[in-house]
């Protein structure tokens, strides 16, 4: 039965194997390109998160990872687990393994390590000393190449050289991801254990300390100025009877120092991806629109605000604590200031840029393969293995046609038609906190509850009636404005300035959208997701994990957005 016919009849879904698989709608809801696919599956299979578990004392091994109906599904495994073990050894063996297992041995030790020499902060200048200019470098250096001047063998090669790219910056993204989740989950699960608070009501203190995520707009707020030195330049900004692209060219041969602030703009985020991670994503070049509407934005005054809340909120949490507890809270607060935002401060140059630049490659084979016939659209070329494009370009192996692709990527259409359950499997349990070596429980429950709270189970939320929707206010304030719905890459240029952005959940891409926009909504998230970092650092209200406000909110309705009581209302 093809997945056509399979969509046709409400398919059964089954596990991928023993135990339970959780699928990740954070990052990629839709399903996957077949070549993205085969990326995903190799990465976690292979070097996945290893590295930075075992860096850091963490009693996980790795992330299996499956796709099934083009979803990413993920299973975690604890070190020295077997497979198909869905519970703990019996407490008595349990103990024992830290005594005997090798590796659990090593954990133990490791763990106390970590948190004795603060691993984080070591990290976390590491990143931005070593790791981000050696990283930014490599992928202007593949930016910089004319894939048009080269042969076939040529851009084989250089497909292949962008993929390598892009598997070692991931593998550095999740090396660095416990610099992140340990020390800002040990506080937020210590703190709102103390105080009594949400995740979200805590992570208020921390606005202001994750300034690394919205840095596109330093080079933003220098085209803004250079077109509004030029009264040609703004004419061609606000002129809305020619295309987009045109525009852009236009606003290029208006000024030299228009063409100079442009070109150095685009040149660092303009083969970001945007709209997601996936091949198949668009990035800030593809959206000329957003770009335009972005620098019209920036122009008119749209700055982060001047921070006057963080004092106020960090002082009332303090007061909260229990005073035998404040001097070990203002410690794990001050670890937290540190590794807080690494993430998102670090996804734009392993993730997005080579993700960028991966798909540019594979479009300009796509395009020259179009011009000879042997295939349909450039972008079927995303439906192809990666043995299958370098036969494509003349390398052994054989070749699917034409048809092949385009059926396939038709079949992902479908495929996208589907909703598949969040979790597939049965339920395993986690070893019992009390059963640990402190060190070890203290670093698992801060990962984990960092985790947990980066994606709120929105599955057992009660519907909320008529027109009102419930979430998590994870940035305060209340807008009233008109809704605009993005379910897919093809929805970004609707976008306006003023607009609520009413998404499934953001990537950290979306912050080129951020100078647009004045208050978020979204299906997913939680108080430490993507959205809610970068709406607290923005300043803008946001309520995350609404479970259905894209299908709920009709285009372009009139909807209030209560950032503080994590409530959205639709009035018009």
């Amino acid at each position: 039965m093809t997945i056509a016919e399979k969509t046709m009849t409400t398919p059964t879904w089954e596990a991928p194997g023993p135990g339970l698989w959780r699928r990740d709608l954070t990052h990629f809801p839709d399903a996957v390109t077949r070549y993205f696919g085969e990326f995903l599956t190799e990465f976690f299979n292979s070097i996945g998160m290893r590295e930075g578990f075992r860096n850091y004392g963490l009693l996980l091994d790795h992330l299996d990872m499956r796709l099934v109906g083009g979803r990413m599904y993920l299973r975690p495994r604890p070190v020295g687990a077997p497979e198909e073990a869905s519970s703990p050894p019996p407490k008595i063996i349990f103990k024992l393994l830290f005594l005997l297992h090798p590796e659990l041995r090593y954990r133990k030790k490791r763990v106390v390590e970590v948190f004795a020499i603060r691993l984080w902060r070591e990290d976390r200048a590491r990143w931005r000393n070593e790791l981000a200019p050696k990283l930014r470098q490599r992928n202007l250096e593949l930016q910089q190449i004319d894939l048009a001047t080269l042969d076939d063998t040529a851009l084989r090669i250089h497909v292949e050289a962008t993929r390598k790219a892009c598997f070692e910056s991931w593998r550095i993204h999740f090396l660095l991801l416990p610099a992140d989740t340990i020390p800002v989950g040990d506080w937020l699960r210590y703190t709102c254990e103390w105080t009594g608070v949400t995740p979200a009501e805590a992570m208020m203190v921390l606005k202001g300390k994750a300034r690394g995520g919205v840095v596109p707009l330093a080079l933003l707020d220098q085209l803004a100025d250079a077109v509004s030195s030029v009264e040609a330049s703004i004419e061609i900004l606000h002129d809305s009877r020619s295309d987009a692209q045109s525009r852009v060219e236009r606003l290029r041969a208006s000024d030299p120092g228009v063409a100079r602030a442009l070109d150095t703009y685009l040149n660092e985020y303009g083969f970001r991806l945007v709209t997601g991670y996936d091949f198949c994503d668009l990035t800030l070049r593809e959206l000329p629109q957003v770009l335009l509407r972005s620098i019209a934005a920036q122009r008119d005054g749209h700055t982060i605000p001047q921070d006057t809340t963080a004092e106020a909120a960090a002082a009332r949490l303090r007061n909260r604590v229990p005073a035998d507890a404040r001097a070990e809270y203002d410690s794990l607060l001050e670890e937290a200031c540190v590794a807080y935002g690494l993430q998102d401060e670090n996804v734009g140059i392993t993730m997005l840029w080579p993700g960028g630049l991966m798909r540019r490659a594979l479009l300009a084979a796509g395009e020259r393969l179009v011009s000879r016939g042997v295939v349909k659209r450039p972008e079927h070329l995303l439906d192809a293995t990666s043995a299958e494009v370098a036969a494509l370009l003349g390398g052994p192996g054989t070749a699917p046609s034409g048809d092949e692709l385009a059926r396939r990527a038709e079949e992902r259409r479908l495929l996208n038609l589907e909703e598949l359950p969040v979790e597939l499997g049965e339920p395993e349990a986690p070893p019992p906190a009390e059963l640990l070596p402190p060190p070890c429980a203290r670093a698992m429950l801060g990962h984990m509850f960092y985790i947990t709270h980066f994606d709120a189970d929105t599955a057992r939320r009660p519907q909320a009636m008529n027109d009102r929707l419930d979430g998590h206010g994870v940035s305060g304030g209340r807008y009233a404005g008109r809704a605009r719905i993005v379910r897919s890459a093809a929805d970004f240029e609707k976008i306006e300035s003023g607009d609520v952005l009413v998404t499934r959940i953001t990537s950290s891409g979306y912050n080129v959208l951020l100078p647009l926009l004045c208050a978020v909504v979204t299906d997913r998230g939680g108080a430490l997701c993507h959205t809610a970092i970068i709406a607290r650092e923005f300043g803008i209200p946001a309520v995350v994990g609404t479970g259905d406000a894209t299908s709920r909110i009709p285009d372009g309705a009139r909807i209030v957005v209560d950032g503080d009581r994590g409530v959205v209302e639709i009035v018009g």
